[in-house]
């Protein structure tokens, strides 16, 4: 719960108000008004809130706060009005089962108050003279970016044209997992402007080996929101938006919109084709890497660049790909994940500051069992039905291949019409299904026959194969021909 107050704080009725049985933890924090301010002295504080926007944010703050840390009950109260020295400005109250959550949440609410919530405040000085100033002066005070990054800037390699370039970019994070945790710190670390993070899932307690962003009092937590929060931490001066949610077909494309690079360090290839597929048509690069056991792979993929990621996969499901590339749930060691996610981060920067290298036409195997690391070329397969239309592809604008036009879904077929027909694309020596039209990937010709004919729905086992033919199509022109995101 926020409120709201210009009355004096009652630190002790606040303190009943969290009383509970339930609770082994009661952590207070009260931010009290000092008499001085970044060397002046000071007489008194005047506190000014937009009621109309604070209330709302705050208690966004508090539901926020109970959501990453699971077990938590928060009370957080702040003055307005006229504050003599040494009363509280702000009472924020943790009730949990435990004290790491208990700090931890405290430490999250005082940190957002500061960033996010429409309170001013006024000094008043010995000389009578009185002045707003920035509630989160203090902090801006401390980290100056020209201390931050003077290691990185010393490099000749980045200097402050390169620092500049990084604080320009914009940087998707697929998956916030053991490649995205390693990955995303090193980002922000590095400085790059805006950060944004993409995950569905929650903190499990079997992540903790290797996701190095969450510890015990996260666990539950959202990680998109958990990791958000840490990064802010360790870098306040850059902008990290948090994405509770799976990236899918239907987001895919607002997602990865005006992003300089995205790095893929997700967990299963039906994610990985269609975050390759999205990045591919909006000519954005993809660093992705792949892990299994005590191996990975680390692949650049630009636009007629090498081989993509379905030169890579020709002739091989999704399920036996996620046999070599899957650590959703399987055995993983930690610190082949968070090598392979630091590897992520150095080639992102490197092609953020212009240092391509041979990264982009070849794929990096690791193995840290033995120790070895191979560097093999990825060049573009004649057979793959993706490479072999690159330049439809690079003729591909929003307004032609919209990813909400393209998808459909089994319960909207009979809007198509009587003429709609379904065609199935098999994976190698599989059965299609019955009362389906068959055609192989690479059949191009007898794709475009039928799509001359009515709408056409191309569907697979796994929807990449499908999707991936259904944009190629699309970017020759034939705006009727649509990828079923689910089954009937």
């Amino acid at each position: 719960m926020f409120e709201l107050t210009a009355a004096p704080i009652d630190t002790v009725a606040l303190t009943g108000r969290l009383s509970s049985p339930e609770a082994g933890a009661l952590t207070i924090f009260e931010g009290r008004v000092r008499n001085h301010h970044l060397g002046r002295s000071v007489t008194k504080l005047e506190y000014e809130a937009f009621d109309e926007m604070a209330q709302p944010e705050g208690d966004a703050i508090i539901s926020e706060t109970e959501r990453l840390y699971p077990g938590t009950h928060v009370l957080c109260v702040h003055r307005t009005g006229t504050l003599q020295i040494g009363e509280a400005a702000v009472w924020i109250g943790v009730a949990s089962a435990h004290r790491q959550s208990g700090y931890a949440a405290s430490r999250y609410v005082i940190e957002e108050i500061k960033r996010r919530l429409p309170i001013w405040k006024k000094e008043h000085h010995p000389s009578g003279a009185a002045e707003w100033v920035n509630c989160t002066v203090d902090e801006t005070a401390k980290h100056k970016p020209t201390d931050y990054y003077a290691r990185q800037t010393s490099l000749p390699e980045v200097g402050t044209t390169g620092q500049a370039r990084l604080a320009a970019a914009r940087v998707l994070v697929v998956g916030v997992g053991g490649l995205g945790c390693p990955a995303a710190l090193y980002l922000t670390g590095a400085g790059v402007g805006r950060l944004t993070l993409v995950d569905g899932g929650c903190v499990e307690l079997s992540n903790l080996h290797r996701q190095i962003l969450f510890t015990t009092a996260e666990v539950g937590a959202p990680k998109a929101l958990a990791s958000a929060a840490r990064l802010r931490l360790h870098n306040p001066a850059i902008e990290i938006i948090a994405h509770e949610g799976e990236l899918t077909a239907s987001n895919a494309r607002t997602l990865v919109a005006g992003q300089s690079i995205v790095l893929d360090c997700t967990d299963n290839f039906a994610t990985r084709f269609v975050l390759h597929d999205t990045c591919l048509a909006l000519d954005v690069p993809l660093v992705s890497a792949a892990v299994h056991r005590f191996e990975g792979t680390l692949d650049v993929f630009r636009r007629g660049i090498g081989g993509c990621l379905h030169c890579l996969t020709l002739g091989r499901t999704a399920a036996e790909l996620d046999t070599v590339g899957n650590c959703a749930g399987g055995p993983v060691f930690g610190p082949v994940v968070g090598v392979l996610g630091v590897m992520q981060a150095a080639e992102a920067i490197k092609l953020l500051l212009g240092h391509e290298g041979e990264a982009a036409h070849q794929t990096r195997l690791l193995n840290l069992l033995d120790g070895s690391q191979l560097m093999i070329e990825r060049p573009p397969r004649p057979e793959c039905p993706v490479c072999t239309a690159l330049d439809k592809l690079k003729a591909m604008t929003p307004s032609r291949c919209e990813e909400s036009s393209l998808f459909i879904r089994a319960s909207d077929l009979t809007a198509l019409g009587p003429t709609a027909q379904m065609v199935y694309i098999p994976e190698p020596g599989e059965v299609a299904p019955p009362a389906m039209i068959v055609v192989a990937p690479h059949d191009l010709l007898r794709l475009r026959e039928l799509a001359t004919i009515g709408p056409l729905v191309l569907t697979c086992h796994y929807g990449v194969r499908s999707a991936a033919l259904a944009r190629l199509l699309r970017a020759e022109g034939l705006h009727n021909v649509f990828a079923q995101i689910d089954s009937a």
